[in-house]
């Protein structure tokens, strides 16, 4: 708000109702599915519009205090040009084991521009970059506390283990989102990076549930029934 002093008279003028909504990140209220051993942490960099100079993601996990992926993780990128894999299933990129041996190979944070990305992808004629990386857990309960950071621009989606956990409030970005979505398609999103070394995260805080092996196999020559199932038939 300002004061506008005019004739003697002082006036209070309140900022108006239609300035864009503070965005930060939050959580999706989804409990975080996670393994003891190995897991997989998927991230959507997203433009808030065609012509961007720069993108950038940056995720930092922690559980129970301890840091499992951050700034300088291994991971997997692309920019995308389609649905990956398919426009039925346009965030099946997100699950464990979906084959990335294709997708260029670094280390967060992801992105272009402004010399803060290790992995230096994508244009600003596109609306996103995917990324992926595999992170390792030697204990997990379901009291753990689990810390989600992330440092980006414009703006971000975050899953583990192919459940959606946190993204970016107050964007354009689809409930389930595809290849060319934006975060501004009217809404006047904007949001920068914090570009400071160590990062400045956004951090929200995640319920979780715990899982068995992501990444298993189901024997292609499984029964479709137990032999109790079979004895029990005649």
């Amino acid at each position: 708000m300002k004061l506008i002093i005019q004739a003697g008279i002082v006036i209070l003028m309140i900022a108006s109702l239609n300035n864009a909504a503070k965005c930060a990140l939050e959580a999706s209220g989804e409990k975080a599915p996670i393994a003891r051993g190995e897991n997989l942490i998927a991230g959507a960099a997203v433009n808030d519009s065609a012509g961007s100079s720069d993108l950038t993601l940056i995720i930092q996990l922690k559980i129970d205090g301890k840091i499992v992926v951050d700034e300088g993780h291994k991971c997997t990128a692309i920019q995308p040009e389609e649905n990956i894999p398919s426009d039925k299933d346009p965030t099946g990129w997100t699950q464990p084991k979906f084959d990335d041996k294709d997708w260029e190979k670094g280390e967060y944070g992801v992105g272009y521009g402004d010399n803060d990305d290790n992995l230096v992808i994508g244009k600003g004629d596109l609306a996103m970059v995917y990324s992926r990386a595999v992170f390792e857990v030697k204990s997990i309960r379901s009291n753990s506390k689990v810390e989600l950071g992330a440092d980006f621009d414009d703006g971000c989606v975050i899953w583990i283990n192919g459940v959606e956990v946190a993204r970016e409030s107050n964007t354009d970005i689809p409930d389930e989102p595809e290849w060319d979505s934006w975060t501004d398609k009217g809404s006047g999103h904007s949001h920068e990076a914090s570009k400071t070394d160590p990062p400045t995260y956004e951090f929200v805080e995640l319920d979780v549930k715990v899982i068995g092996n992501p990444f298993a196999v189901e024997p292609a020559d499984k029964l479709a029934a137990s032999w109790g199932e079979i004895k029990a038939g005649y």
